[in-house]
Parts: structure tokens; sequence; C-alpha cells
């Protein structure tokens, strides 16, 4: 193998280690954003029955998700006002 071909292959190497060692910014975690007036809400599921809100610049309240709904629905409620 030249050189040439050799410097595209560790370009190449490089360019895709970088690409599959990217990082989630949301942990993992089921969030959803909305703004409820004036407000920007954060609703994200803990996986245990409770979500987390941040509310406005970081005021944080842990909420039990009610018995038989699902998180989309809550997240939906909370963001609609019903929850």
């Amino acid at each position: 193998m030249n050189m040439k071909k050799l410097k595209y292959v560790a370009i190449l190497a490089l360019i895709l280690a970088f690409v599959s060692c990217s990082d989630d910014d949301d942990d993992g975690k089921n969030c959803k954003s909305c703004e409820r007036d004036g407000v920007a809400l954060s609703i994200c599921d803990n996986g245990n029955g409770t979500a987390q809100l941040t509310i406005g610049t970081g005021d944080e309240q842990t909420r039990d998700i009610p018995e038989g709904t699902s998180f989309e629905a809550f997240a939906d409620g909370v963001c609609a006002g019903t929850l």
C-alpha cells in the first residue's frame, strides 16, 4: 500500500472513531421540552414512575406519574396545564 492510500485510510479511521464515540446529551433519558405560560419546561422520565420537571432557569421538582398513565401522556398533560 503506498503512502497516499495509507494516509487516507488513517484519516478515515480517525473520522470513524470520533463519530462512533459521540456522547448523548440527555444521558439516555426520555425527555420532553415545552413552554407553558411563557415559562420553559423540561420533563424527563426517571424510569421509576416519577418524572423530573425543570422549570424556567433550573427549579427542579420530582413528580409522581399517575398509575396507568404513560410518560408521554403525563408530559403532554404537564405541557398543556392539565396535570
